[in-house]
């Protein structure tokens, strides 16, 4: 993804799941190789694919997730 995306350009990942939700974890063993990322595990990622800002976002109330990466 880091090689399509212009410099400065921003990509941003939304989830209905934080990776660590009951409902999302059913669906991993229900799904042959679903699985559902934590937000440090998708920080992660992109910081090794060589985003150099990443910012994360979890709803309160639901396992809701957004981040936010710049190139």
């Amino acid at each position: 993804m880091a090689k399509v995306l212009k410099p400065g350009g921003t990509f941003m990942i939304v989830n209905e799941s934080d990776g660590t939700d009951e409902t999302s974890l059913k669906f991993e063993k229900i799904i042959d190789g679903m699985k559902c990322h934590t937000i440090e595990e998708i920080e992660e990622a992109l910081k090794s694919a060589g985003f150099s800002k990443v910012k994360s976002d979890h709803y309160k109330s639901k396992p809701w997730i957004t981040v936010i990466a710049k190139k």
